[in-house]
C-alpha cells in the first residue's frame, strides 16, 4: 500500500527492526548484568522476539510469499504477449492486450506497465519497472537481457517464450527441491527437540545432583558457600539457554535457505524453534 509515494509497509518493517534491535540490545544489557537469573533472562529474551521480531519476520515472509506467487504466474503472462505478437500486432499493443486476462496477484503491475506505456514511457523502462514492481532481482536480470536483445534486433517474441520457459522451469526446481528437503527439515526439527531434552536432563539430573551433593558435603552450614555453587549452576544454565536461543535461530533461517533459497523463508521455523525453547526452559527446568 503507498501514498504519496510512502510504501507503509516497508517503513513497517524498518520501525519493528529498529526496534528489535533495540529490544535485544536492552535484553543482552540484562542478561549481563543478571546472569545468575536464567528464568527471567528466558523471559527476557523472548518478549522483544514475540512483540517486535515475530511481527518483523511475518511481514518479511509475506513479501517473500507474495513474489513467489507473482512469479508463479510471470510464465503465463508472458506467454500470452507471445502469442499476442504472432496473431500479427506489435509487441506495446501485445501487452496492453492482457489487461483482459486475470492474472491473480500479478494484475496491479501488470496495470501499471499498461498505464506506463499508455502514458509514453519507453518499453525499456517500463519493463525495468514491472520487474521492481514485482520484487524479483532475477526478473530484473533477465528483462536487461531482453532489452539488450531487441537492441540488436532479436526478435523479442522468441525471447519472452524462451524467458518464460527458464522462469518455468525455476519454479519447478524451486518445488522439487522444498519437496526433498522437507525431510531433512523434519528430522531437523527431530534433533532440535533432542538437544533441548538432553539439555533438560542432564541439567536437571546431573548438575543439580552434584549442587546438592556439594551442599551436603558441607552440611548445609555455609549458607554463603551454599548461594555461591547456586550462582554457578544458574550461570551455567543461563549459557544453556542463550546456546538453545541461538541455535533455534539459526536453524530456522537454515531450514528457510535449504527448502525456499531464501533465508526470510526460515521465518515460521524460526518463530517455532524459539517457542519451543523458551518452553522447553520455562516448563521444565
Amino acid at each position: 500500500m503507498k501514498i504519496e509515494n510512502i510504501d507503509f509497509e516497508k517503513l513497517a518493517k524498518n520501525i519493528l527492526l529498529f526496534l528489535t534491535i533495540v529490544g535485544f540490545i536492552f535484553s543482552i544489557d540484562f542478561v549481563i548484568k543478571n546472569i545468575d537469573l536464567p528464568g527471567s533472562i528466558n523471559v527476557v529474551l523472548i518478549i522483544p522476539f514475540v512483540i517486535f521480531l515475530m511481527p518483523y519476520l511475518i511481514l518479511s515472509l509475506y513479501e517473500v510469499k507474495k513474489i513467489e506467487m507473482k512469479m508463479q504466474i510471470m510464465p503465463r503472462f508472458l506467454r500470452d504477449i507471445v502469442d499476442n505478437v504472432e496473431s500479427g500486432i506489435d509487441l506495446i499493443s501485445a501487452i496492453k492486450a492482457t489487461s483482459v486476462n486475470d492474472y491473480s496477484v500479478l494484475n496491479e503491475d501488470i496495470r501499471k506497465i499498461i498505464n506506463q506505456l499508455s502514458w509514453g514511457i519507453n518499453f525499456e523502462k517500463a519493463l525495468i519497472l514491472l520487474a521492481k514492481n514485482v520484487g524479483s532481482n532475477s526478473l530484473k536480470r533477465d528483462f536487461l537481457l531482453v532489452i539488450e536483445a531487441r537492441k540488436v534486433g532479436g526478435h523479442v517474441e522468441k525471447i519472452l517464450r524462451e524467458l518464460s520457459k527458464k522462469i518455468s522451469n525455476e519454479n519447478l526446481r524451486t518445488k522439487e527441491r522444498r519437496s526433498n528437503l522437507a525431510s531433512n527439515t523434519f528430522t531437523g526439527y527431530i534433533s532440535f527437540l533432542i538437544f533441548i531434552s538432553i539439555i533438560i536432563i542432564v541439567y536437571n539430573n546431573l548438575f543439580v545432583g552434584i549442587a546438592e551433593n556439594m551442599n551436603n558435603q558441607n552440611h548445609l552450614n555455609d549458607i554463603e558457600q551454599q548461594n555461591h555453587e547456586d550462582a554457578k549452576m544458574n550461570i551455567f544454565l543461563t549459557l544453556f539457554i542463550l546456546l538453545s536461543y541461538e541455535l533455534a535461530i539459526l536453524s530456522g533461517f537454515l531450514f528457510g535457505l535449504m527448502q525456499e533459497g531464501n533465508i526470510l523463508a526460515g521465518a515460521p521455523h524460526v518463530v517455532l524453534l524459539t517457542i519451543m525453547t523458551f518452553i522447553g526452559f520455562f516448563f521444565f527446568i
